[in-house]
C-alpha cells in the first residue's frame, strides 16, 4: 500500500477529493479518498460544525489504465454543537457523487456513452464498471432521456417515417409486444420509440413536439395500417401521406399470391401441391423481375404456361412489376406515368384482385398528390432508371397499354412469355420489365 499519493491525486482529476492511499485487489484499483474540507457550517443554525466520526463508502469511478476503479471514501459525519438547533448531525456531500450512488456522476455519463454512442451492451458495460446490470441501465436512463428530448438531437426534418416494429415476442407470460419508430428520413436517423401501434400513441408524440417543428415536416411514409394514417391526421394535417415502396410493393404481392391460389383451386380443385405448377413457381413469382436468373425465369414461363390457362397470374405478375416501376424513377412527372398504367392495367385486367387493390387508392395513394414528395421521402438505396436512360425513346420497348388491343390477360401474359431475350443492367419502364426480340 502506498501512502499519500500526490500523482494518484492529480490523475483522478476530482478536486474536491485528495487520495490517501491506493491498493490493487485483484484486477481492481482501491482508492481510498477523503474530501479537503475542514471548515463546514451548520446549514441551520450558520454555527461551526465538529466532527462526529466517519463512514466508509465504496463507489465505482472511471477505469484507470484498464483497471476497474473503486473509491473508498471516508465520508466524515458532522455534528451541530448548538443544543437548540434542529439539525442535528449529517454527512457530507459532494456534487460528483449522489447521495448512496453506487457510482460517480461521471461514470454514469461515460455508461450512457458507451451504450447510447459506442453502441455496447448494457450488460458488457456493467461488467466492465463491476455493476449490475439494472445500475448500469439506470445510469442510461438518467443521462440519456435529457439527450432523446432534447430538441436539437430531432433536428428539423422535411421527411418523417412511421413504422412498427416487433419489440417482443408472445410468450406464456406476455402476448406480442409492438413498438412505433419514428425515423428522419432525411438524416436517415430513429428519432424516437413509443410503446404499441395506436393512433393515439402517434398523436400524442406528435403532440409533445413544438408547433414549429411540426410545421417543417412536409412528407410523412407509413404503412397501411389505418391507426397510423388517423394519428397523422390529428398530428400532423397539413403533411402529405405517402405509403412506403415496402408496403406498396407487399400488397401487390398479396395480390399476387390471391390470384395464385384461387386459380390453382379452380385449374385442380385443392391447394397448392409439390407437383404442382404454380405451387412450383410462387416464390420465383415474388421476386424482382430483375433479380431473376435466365434459369427462374424459364421456370415462371413454363409454370404459367401449364397452370395458368386464361392468364390471370401472368396478369397479376404484370401489376406487381408495373407497380414497382413506379418507385423506380426520380422524376414525378415519370412516377405519375407509370402510376396510370398500373392502374388502367388493373381496372382492363379480368382479374378481381387487380380490380381490387386498382380501386383501393387509400394505402396507394391519390393519383397526383401522393406522387409530389415521391423520390424525397424514398430511401437513398432504391434503385432507379440511370439518368442516361430515363429520356430515351430509341430502345425497344413492349407498346403502352393505350397502344394495345383490349389488354386481355392471356394476350398479355403471352406477350410476356413468348418474349426470348431479357436485360437485368436496368429497370425497364415497360410492362413487365421484358423488352421485345
Amino acid at each position: 500500500m502506498k501512502q499519500r499519493s500526490d500523482g494518484a491525486t492529480v490523475l483522478l482529476g476530482m478536486p474536491e477529493f485528495v487520495v490517501g492511499a491506493q491498493l490493487k485487489v485483484g484486477r481492481e484499483l482501491w482508492l481510498m479518498v477523503e474530501t479537503t474540507a475542514d471548515v463546514v457550517g451548520c446549514e441551520g443554525c450558520g454555527s461551526r460544525a465538529v466532527g462526529h466520526g466517519r463512514r466508509r463508502v465504496n463507489v465505482r469511478d472511471l477505469p484507470l489504465a484498464d483497471r476497474p476503479v473503486v473509491l473508498v471514501w471516508a465520508k466524515r459525519l458532522w455534528r451541530c454543537p448548538d443544543p437548540d438547533c434542529a439539525v442535528g448531525t449529517w454527512s457530507e456531500e459532494v456534487d460528483d457523487i449522489a447521495p448512496r450512488a453506487a457510482l460517480t456522476e461521471r461514470a454514469r455519463a461515460e455508461i450512457c456513452r458507451l451504450v447510447g454512442e459506442a453502441g455496447h451492451s448494457v450488460a458488457q458495460v456493467a461488467r466492465g464498471f463491476g455493476v449490475g446490470w439494472h445500475t448500469a441501465m439506470a445510469a442510461v436512463r438518467d443521462h440519456g432521456r435529457p439527450r432523446v428530448d432534447h430538441l436539437s438531437r430531432l433536428g428539423a426534418p422535411r421527411a418523417l417515417g412511421v413504422d412498427e416494429h416487433l419489440f417482443l415476442a408472445a410468450s406464456a407470460e406476455h402476448p406480442t409486444l409492438l413498438v412505433t419508430g419514428f425515423v428522419d428520413l432525411d438524416r436517415h436517423r430513429l428519432l424516437d420509440v413509443v410503446q404499441g401501434r395506436t393512433a393515439q400513441g402517434v398523436s400524442g408524440w406528435l403532440a409533445a413536439r413544438p408547433a414549429p417543428w411540426r410545421a417543417a415536416i412536409d412528407a410523412v411514409t407509413l404503412d397501411t395500417y389505418a391507426g397510423y394514417a388517423r394519428g397523422l391526421a390529428d398530428g400532423l394535417p397539413h403533411a402529405q401521406l405517402v405509403v412506403d415502396h415496402f408496403h406498396a410493393v407487399r400488397l401487390a404481392n398479396a395480390a399476387l399470391d390471391e390470384v395464385c391460389r384461387r386459380v390453382q383451386q379452380e385449374t385442380l380443385g385443392h391447394r397448392g401441391r409439390k407437383g404442382d405448377p404454380l405451387y412450383r413457381i410462387r416464390r420465383q413469382l415474388l421476386v424482382a423481375h430483375e433479380r431473376l436468373t435466365e434459369r427462374g425465369w424459364a421456370h415462371i414461363q413454363t409454370g404459367l404456361d401449364v397452370g395458368d390457362p386464361a392468364g390471370e397470374v401472368g396478369a397479376a405478375y404484370l401489376a406487381k412489376e408495373l407497380l414497382r416501376e413506379v418507385y423506380a424513377t426520380r422524376s414525378p412527372r415519370q412516377a405519375r406515368r407509370r402510376l396510370e398504367r398500373f392502374y388502367a392495367h388493373c381496372r382492363s385486367a379480368e382479374v378481381v384482385e387487380l380490380r381490387r387493390l386498382a380501386t383501393n387508392r387509400a394505402p396507394l395513394g391519390a393519383r397526383d398528390p401522393g406522387l409530389a414528395p415521391h423520390r424525397a421521402v424514398q430511401r437513398a438505396h432504391r434503385g432507379h432508371e440511370p439518368t442516361d436512360q430515363e429520356d430515351q425513346t430509341d430502345r425497344p420497348r413492349l407498346p403502352q397499354l393505350r397502344e394495345l388491343s383490349p389488354p386481355a390477360p392471356p394476350a398479355l401474359r403471352r406477350r410476356m412469355a413468348h418474349s426470348t431475350s431479357r436485360t437485368n443492367q436496368r429497370p425497364p419502364t415497360t410492362l413487365g420489365r421484358v423488352e421485345i426480340p
